[in-house]
């Protein structure tokens, strides 16, 4: 026993120093836990309004820039770009039909796709993804498919997604969609008109399979439109368009309610695992949001079958306006106040959350820019594309006219990120 006790002592006096060398670390980490709570068997990361790290500031290097009025390319509007293992850049033009691809460079390589019903050819493809076998797949809206179209311009087929029996009455459109690794996600609407001039719709957010079929489903929601009445509503309208992104394990990670501060996070196969939650007081509406919103409305209704009595906005910005996901984990949140108040010299503040979901920083992005109008994609290798001219392009290409008159020539720029 007095052996046992001796050696319990030696022990100790071993481990301590090595104990007190880590006591800074582990009082570190315990400061940027977040509250856990498990409920129903899903996780609840619980965080504190403001984080430990405070703000950093992200300085930038301009790498190269494209389209403006000094260049021979112009850009009709640019919705997506992309980046491969190998740096190449790809800028997604929605209103040309077409990707424009550039080199990590700068330097212009060529154009894949562009407009047309023929094989690799699109109309105003929304969104673009590389597939599984290393093409690119545009997302075209209506009807609802992918075209894919290999690296060096040839088509690849199609990927079709189901639709429905159009006969019936039913439809269904693609909006948006992700890959990473061997993940697929589509977003979308499957639509059900009636006789009586009333069109149901089913917003879904599904991981698919390579062809496109639906394997399981991660959100959806329910709304109807009356064409007999047509009131275009930004509650009935809103879904998680934009609010969504795969990690690098194939984890979908999505803020479902617009005014609400929560990002669910679902396992690859379709299982809810966690729920990251911070306070946030949503962001209140001056004229100018008013317009923006307003505006957008009438860019979505272009799209509809007839043109409503009236738009119905709401009186706050939604919460939660961008996710990203690193190749190393951590979780980058865009907000609604970080875009329009972010530090000065800054084009947006974002909040970083590690991989259980600890609110660790925030990230005041130095680039110039607002990120209210301009749009920014960030892309591995610690590279941003911004669009300038983003939500101006959009507007144009459904036919409403930017506030302040004709928008300015679409200019991208690529920026390497500080430390």
């Amino acid at each position: 026993m007095t052996s046992n006790h001796k050696l319990s002592q030696t022990t100790s006096s071993i481990r301590l120093p090595g104990l007190l060398c880590l006591l800074p670390a582990i009082l570190s980490a315990l400061a940027t836990a977040g509250e856990i709570a498990v409920v129903d068997g899903v996780t609840h990361v619980r965080n504190s309004a403001s984080p430990p790290g405070g703000v950093q500031t992200v300085t930038v290097k301009e790498l190269w820039r494209a389209g403006g009025e000094d260049d021979e390319v112009l850009f009709g509007s640019i919705g997506r770009v992309l980046t491969d293992a190998e740096g190449t850049v790809y800028l997604l033009d929605s209103r040309l039909s077409q990707v424009h691809v550039y080199s990590p460079q700068g330097d212009y390589l060529r154009a894949l796709s562009r407009e047309g019903d023929g094989p690799g050819e699109s109309r105003r493809p929304n969104d673009m993804f590389f597939c599984a076998d290393s093409a690119l797949g545009l997302i075209q809206i209506f009807p609802g498919k992918v075209i894919k179209v290999n690296r060096d311009g040839t088509p690849a087929g199609t990927m079709d997604f189901s639709q429905g029996d159009p006969t019936q009455g039913r439809f269904a459109v693609l909006i948006q969609g992700t890959a990473r690794g061997d993940v697929l996600a589509l977003l979308g609407m499957r639509m059900t008109f009636s006789p009586d001039g009333t069109q149901h719709q089913t917003h879904f957010l599904s991981r698919c399979d390579d062809r496109g079929v639906e394997q399981h489903r991660y959100l959806s929601k329910e709304s109807t439109v009356s064409y007999a009445d047509f009131v275009m509503s930004e509650r009935e309208q809103d879904f998680v368009y934009g609010r969504f992104a795969l990690g690098p394990d194939g984890a979908m990670y999505v803020a479902p309610e617009r005014n609400r501060y929560a990002i669910h996070v679902f396992r690859p196969d379709g299982t809810l695992e966690r729920i990251i939650q911070r306070p946030y007081e949503s962001l209140k509406r001056g004229d100018p949001e008013r317009v923006r919103a307003r505006q957008t409305l009438d860019a979505i209704a272009a799209n509809y079958p007839a043109r409503p009595r009236d738009t119905v906005i709401l009186d706050t910005e939604q919460d939660i306006t961008l996710i990203h996901v690193t190749s190393e984990g951590e979780i980058w949140v865009g907000t609604s106040r970080g875009d329009a108040h972010p530090p000065q010299g800054a084009m947006m503040l974002v909040d970083v959350f590690d991989r259980q979901g600890n609110f660790v920083s925030q990230k005041a992005l130095m680039i110039p820019g607002d990120a209210r109008r301009d749009a920014a994609f960030f892309l591995d290798g610690g590279r941003v594309v911004v669009v300038k001219g983003a939500l101006d392009a959009f507007l144009e290409q459904y036919g409403v006219a930017p506030e302040g008159g004709e928008g300015s020539l679409m200019e991208v720029i690529c920026y390497e990120l500080g430390e």
